[in-house]
C-alpha cells in the first residue's frame, strides 16, 4: 500500500472520530424529557385542547398541571435566589439552606436534616444548584 494512501486512510479515520465525538456530544446536550414530564405535557395539551373537556369543565379555576408548573417555576426561581444569597453571603449559607428547605413540607424534619447535611459540604456552585433542582423536582 502506497505512503498516501495511507495517510489518506488515517486523515478519513480522524475525521470519523470528529463527526462521531460531535454527534455523541450533540446528543448528549439533548433535553430528553424524563416519562413524569411526557405524561405531564399529554395531560396538558388534551386537557387545554380538547373542546369537550372543556366545555364540561366549564369552570374557570386552575387545572392541576397548570398549578404543579407554577410551583416548579416559582421554586426554580427560589433555588437561583437562595445561590445568588449564598455567593452574596458564603457564611450564612446554613441559614439559607434550611429557609430553602422549609418551602418542601412534605420532607419530614430528620429528613431535611439529612439533606441539609448534603447540601451544605457542596463547595461547587453548579453541583449544588444541580441538587437542589432536583429537589425541587422530586418533592413537588
Amino acid at each position: 500500500m502506497e505512503g498516501g494512501n495511507k495517510d489518506k486512510i488515517l486523515r478519513m479515520i480522524d475525521e470519523i472520530e470528529k463527526k462521531n465525538s460531535e454527534i455523541e456530544n450533540y446528543i448528549s446536550s439533548l433535553a430528553i424529557l424524563t416519562r413524569n414530564e411526557s405524561l405531564k405535557e399529554i395531560m396538558k395539551d388534551i386537557i387545554e385542547k380538547n373542546n369537550i373537556l372543556q366545555e364540561i369543565e366549564g369552570s374557570k379555576r386552575p387545572h392541576l398541571h397548570t398549578i404543579i408548573d407554577e410551583k416548579t417555576s416559582f421554586l426554580r426561581e427560589k433555588v437561583d435566589n437562595f445561590l445568588s444569597k449564598i455567593q452574596e453571603n458564603p457564611a450564612k449559607k446554613i441559614i439559607y439552606l434550611r429557609e430553602f428547605l422549609d418551602n418542601f413540607e412534605s420532607i419530614s424534619k430528620n429528613d431535611k436534616e439529612v439533606i441539609l447535611n448534603s447540601l451544605q459540604d457542596e463547595k461547587n456552585k453548579d453541583k449544588l444548584k444541580e441538587k437542589m433542582t432536583s429537589l425541587v423536582t422530586i418533592f413537588l
